[in-house]
């Protein structure tokens, strides 16, 4: 983990969300999907905590952070910074998404805001021939993501609450067809999602074995070295530092 000074190189706006790519290369180079980046927003110590991001985009120099409307005023400082702002941004923190060697077609599955997490991993994956289908549950269309940002060849499912964009409801129909068909999942959400995602396994393959699906335990991260031990959950059947042992677990150490 490296402590740099990153750029806002260009920013984004799509209705009330704003997105902003920071030019970090240093920390770009080392940055896998699904770790965090901490980042400081204000000028002085006020707001004193830094906060936690997961890069939607990342290449050899830059990476993307998403900014959804909310009444933090950190995130609303960072809204309202210029580009050539510089910030103190220190990562990566934790343990990314992991490929499994064997598997060539993979599920990734989100909840929300939060699914933004899966697409650098969605772009890897591509990239190296892997099949990927990609399918979102959000309550409305401002959630999701747009077509446009994933590569061709990716399938992809989303199911509104509101029926404002893909299916009304959630995902439950599509998942016994894509879980029959992927060697591996990946997943971000919330703990109710995860259940429900164990449960569609075991529906789909008898067992949810070790090593099929993994998931990013979502928390914020204080200090972002295990120092502070703030971000300690019960996860792999024990009291874990999620920024030492995650954010990415095997969805089986995540219910236990």
């Amino acid at each position: 983990m490296i402590q740099v000074r990153a750029r806002i190189q260009e920013r984004e706006t799509r209705g009330a969300v704003h997105i902003l790519r920071l030019h970090a290369p240093d920390l770009a180079r080392q940055l896998h999907p699904g770790q965090a980046v901490l980042i400081q927003t204000g000028w002085s110590l006020d707001p004193f905590l830094r906060r936690t991001f997961h890069p939607i985009a990342i290449d050899e120099a830059t990476f993307r952070i998403r900014l959804a409307p909310d009444a933090d005023r950190g995130r609303a400082w960072l809204r309202m910074a210029a580009e050539g702002t510089e910030v103190d941004a220190l990562g990566p923190v934790g343990q990314g998404f992991s490929l499994p060697d064997h598997a060539r077609r993979i599920l990734c599955l989100g909840q929300g805001d939060a699914a933004w997490a899966l697409l650098p991993l969605v772009r890897a994956a591509s990239a190296r021939g892997v099949g990927v289908a990609l399918a979102v549950e959000a309550t409305t269309r401002r959630q999701t993501i747009p077509a446009r940002d994933l590569p061709l060849s990716v399938e992809y499912h989303v199911a509104t609450l509101d029926g404002s964009a893909g299916r009304r409801g959630d995902l439950r129909p599509l998942l016994p067809d894509l879980l029959t068909w992927a060697d591996a999942v990946m997943a971000v959400g919330g703990m109710d999602f995860y259940r429900f995602l164990a449960r569609a396994i075991e529906d789909a393959r008898v067992i949810l074995p070790r090593g099929y699906a993994q998931a990013l335990y979502q928390t914020d991260f204080l200090c972002g070295f295990g120092a502070c031990q703030a971000c300690a959950a019960d996860v792999a059947g024990g009291r874990r530092r999620v920024c030492l042992r995650g954010p990415i677990f095997d969805l089986v150490d995540i219910l236990r």
